[in-house]
């Protein structure tokens, strides 16, 4: 009866060391397996993330892009304004000059016919007062001649 105990205790630890044994290895199949699979996915994620990257410096570069044609063109725009603002100034200027020019001009003869008209009137007052000094004085008499004699 012992030899069966004992046979029955050697075959119960034969079964436990075999279930210990398969279970190590299934236990080892399946840390292999999930070390595999890890490496898998950090080696997808890795190439995800790599894509990812570069998108974004596609990305970045793209928007770099249009910002420095957004730059140029409102310096272009800028330029174009001053240089238009520039050409309405001197036009404005070179027009301000003329009105000014042709005010001189015609303020200086205003002037001219104001001093002409003054020598005029200053001329017609002594002629006047000569003619009036000349009828003041007695006429003397002429003698009477009869052309037709």
């Amino acid at each position: 009866m012992q030899n069966m105990v004992n046979g029955a205790k050697a075959e119960r630890k034969a079964i436990l060391d075999k279930a210990e044994t398969e279970a190590r290895t299934i236990l080892g199949k399946a840390r292999a397996k999930a070390e595999t699979l890890t490496a898998e996915a950090k080696k997808k994620a890795d190439e995800q993330i790599e894509q990812a990257t570069r998108r974004k410096q596609g990305i970045d570069q793209e928007a770099d892009r249009r910002i420095g044609e957004s730059r140029e063109r409102a310096q272009k725009l800028l330029s174009d304004a001053n240089t238009e603002a520039d050409r309405i100034l001197r036009t404005a200027e070179e027009k301000a000059a003329g009105i000014d020019a042709e005010a001189k001009a015609r303020i200086a003869d205003a002037d001219r016919r104001e001093h002409e008209a003054a020598h005029t009137v200053d001329q017609a007052r002594r002629l006047l007062a000569d003619a009036a000094a000349r009828l003041a004085r007695p006429m003397p008499e002429l003698p009477a001649t009869n052309p037709r004699e």
